[in-house]
């Protein structure tokens, strides 16, 4: 918080940008998700990622809704023609034409993240199969991109890139390889109007191991496993029994959706055999940072039930079970089964598509999201001491009586380094800090100075530590409001949350010299190994936001680990009872700080003194997003904006980094 109101505004700017219908070419993602998290990172093969905006061949039959495209996405390196066929589900909520109708319909439709969902299909299946177009819909409701796609050789993607070796698992990678690559590129900004993190992977049956394959080499956040096998041999046995001439015959024949009709292709052994001698054991190794969740059907009669908890033991410590009881492999239940829940039905049989997508959508929800990342951030590794693990809240609350203190360090970089820990922390006002704990500060932590980014009035009123340095480094021009001016001034916010990144440019523009006056502590040692530093605002969200924003930015942290960085603070300023107490008080009054249309304003926008106290305290993983966004599209890069608003040398950037990285 930039003060015990501080609220940001943002402009009425359009979330969406007019979509071309024509051919993007543009060279493949310049940054990857979570960039040096992998020893095994996949090595990127030189080519062009396309995007070709297309007419809908099947309108007549399963039509698109108004948010909805059919593409073509072609990798130069793999597809020889047309590439792979996909529908992109935009969020719901760009059906609404105005920013004003979006505000208001949010908690309903969310407004547009920066994360893409892959629906993957199936043996012998294809993009509309199964609980894909419900799936879809449901998760644009809560602001996702979601991509569902025809492997190579079924749909309507291109045939496979050799009819005689068949749709392999290695073939599959590439088709999701091209999906990642397009996400990051600038095809991606030229149709949605930014780019995105292929944030989870929703798999069915046969899919499950591809995406397995492919999260071996890049790390996603979330992989959705749906019925999928856990030993891979089971399938060439079904194989052997249902077909028994196929070692003779060097495949077998099956019938498949392509080009909108059912038609009968032809399986060649490698294809069976590419699936059945995966070493599913291997799937352990897949990034740490990855949470793994596994819905089954308890009528499966495809994959026996073992696999879910097989999965589960795989992934413990990462890993969430859903059982759909009465399912079978394609989430239908069984002829004439009961409808207990009063679930659609098809041909007799029971949908469980809509309590599939239930638990997938529960799982997805911010909120779940930022404690899943809380969850898997505890601890920070010591790349010089294996196995040895460090707290990355060090400082709990009821011992050491400060919000939100964590170390800024574990965090992996674009070069393949990692954030030093132990350097810096950040938190809330720590002035009412315990003995002990400042004695474990000073000890322990080795914080030898504290950075206080509030205005030198705010900070005499609210109190300030003692027992170690402070410098003062107001951000914002040292301007220092009352808790009424603050939101008079920023009251957008009581709106949206979408409101936030203009206020962070604002503030970012007010805070130059005492930006600058940070950094040059770093340069000229004053911070660094065995010279911790803390800083710190209010409540360690806004301002605080910002510099740590700055400096994981600078080396070589990506937007997506930032922006979960930051969400943190939603979770760290639950003990912050001052602001509680202090919102609580000043509730009554929100409506008459927004000016005498404030009653109007909060009627149109569905405003309740509760939602205007959650906007006031969000730090949402989005407004960071879109705050990063903007400050590239204004800057060109962090090195670019250390230099030309700080002054900094590249001398200097390159000794901050060697202080800051390990």
């Amino acid at each position: 918080m930039t003060g015990q109101l501080r609220s940001p505004c943002l402009p009425r700017v359009s979330l969406a940008r007019a979509v071309r219908p024509q051919i993007y070419i543009y060279p493949k993602a310049r940054v990857s998700p979570w960039p040096g998290t992998m020893n095994a990172m996949m090595e990127r093969v030189r080519g062009e990622v396309a995007c070709r905006v297309a007419e809908n061949p099947h309108e007549e039959v399963s039509p698109l809704s108004e948010t909805e495209q059919f593409v073509y996405l072609t990798h130069s390196a793999y597809h020889r023609e047309r590439g792979i066929a996909g529908i992109l589900t935009k969020p719901y909520s760009l059906r609404f034409a105005t920013i004003k109708e979006r505000l208001v319909n949010e908690s309903t439709y969310a407004l547009p993240l920066h994360k893409l969902v892959l629906l993957l299909h199936g043996n012998r299946s294809h993009k509309n199969s199964n609980f894909q177009p419900h799936l879809a819909e449901r998760l644009s409701q809560e602001g996702y991109y979601v991509l569902r796609i025809d492997f190579r050789g079924l749909g309507d993607s291109e045939d496979c890139g050799n009819p005689a070796v068949g749709r392999t698992l290695e073939q599959d990678v590439e088709d999701i390889s091209t999906v990642y690559e397009f996400a990051a590129s600038d095809a991606c900004v030229e149709l949605v109007g930014h780019a995105l993190t292929l944030d989870t992977i929703v798999a069915h049956s046969r899919g499950v191991l591809s995406m397995f394959e492919f999260a071996l080499r890049h790390p996603v956040r979330n992989l959705v496993n749906c019925c999928g096998r856990f030993e891979a041999t089971g399938w060439l046995e079904r194989v052997m029994r249902t077909y028994p001439n196929f070692s003779a015959d060097k495949g077998i024949p099956c019938v498949a959706l392509r080009h909108g009709e059912r038609q009968e292709i032809w399986l060649p052994e490698p294809e069976v055999l590419s699936v059945a001698t995966t070493q599913i054991d291997r799937y352990a190794n897949i990034d740490v940072q990855t949470w793994v969740v596994s819905i089954y059907g308890t009528a499966d009669a495809v994959i026996p039930l073992t696999a879910a908890g097989n999965f589960a033991n795989m992934f413990r410590g990462r890993h969430t079970l859903e059982i759909v009881v009465g399912a079978g492999h394609d989430f239908y239940g069984l002829p004439d089964d009961e409808n207990l829940m009063e679930l659609p039905t098809k041909k007799g049989r029971v949908c469980y598509h809509s309590v599939l997508a239930s638990k997938v959508v529960l799982h997805l929800r911010n909120k779940n999201q930022a404690e899943q990342f809380h969850s898997l951030n505890r601890t920070l590794e010591i790349p010089t001491r294996p196995g040895v693990l460090l707290p990355r809240w060090p400082l709990p609350h009821d011992f050491s009586r400060i919000s939100n203190f964590r170390d800024l360090g574990g965090y992996m970089t674009a070069s393949g380094r990692r954030v030093r820990h132990g350097i810096l922390y950040r938190c809330a006002n720590p002035c009412d800090v315990t003995p002990e704990a400042l004695q474990y500060m000073k000890d322990v932590l080795q914080i030898a100075q504290v950075f206080d980014l509030r205005a030198t009035a705010e900070a005499a009123e609210a109190g300030i530590l003692s027992g170690i340095p402070v410098c003062s480094v107001p951000f914002n021009k040292n301007m220092s409001m009352s808790p009424e001016e603050v939101a008079r001034h920023y009251q957008d916010i009581f709106i949206s949350t979408h409101n936030i990144p203009a206020a962070y440019e604002g503030i970012l523009e007010n805070s130059v010299e005492s930006i600058g006056r940070f950094f040059r502590a770093i340069v000229d040692g004053t911070v660094g190994r065995g010279r911790a530093a803390i800083f710190h605002c209010a409540v360690g969200k806004d301002r605080t936001g910002i510099l740590a924003m700055l400096v994981l930015g600078l080396l070589g942290v990506d937007a997506d680990t930032i922006a979960h960085e930051y969400e943190l603070t939603t979770i760290g300023i639950t003990t912050e009872k001052k602001i509680y107490d202090l919102l609580a008080a000043s509730s009554s009054k929100f409506y008459d700080i927004m000016g005498p249309a404030g009653r109007t304003i909060a009627r149109e926008y569905q405003l309740t003194q509760t939602k205007i106290r959650d906007n006031i305290l969000a730090s949402p993983y989005e407004a960071m997003r879109v705050f990063i966004d903007r400050f590239l599209a204004i800057h060109g890069s962090f090195s670019a904006y250390f230099e030309s608003k700080l002054g900094l040398q590249p001398e200097d950037i390159k000794l901050i980094r060697h202080q800051l990285l390990e």
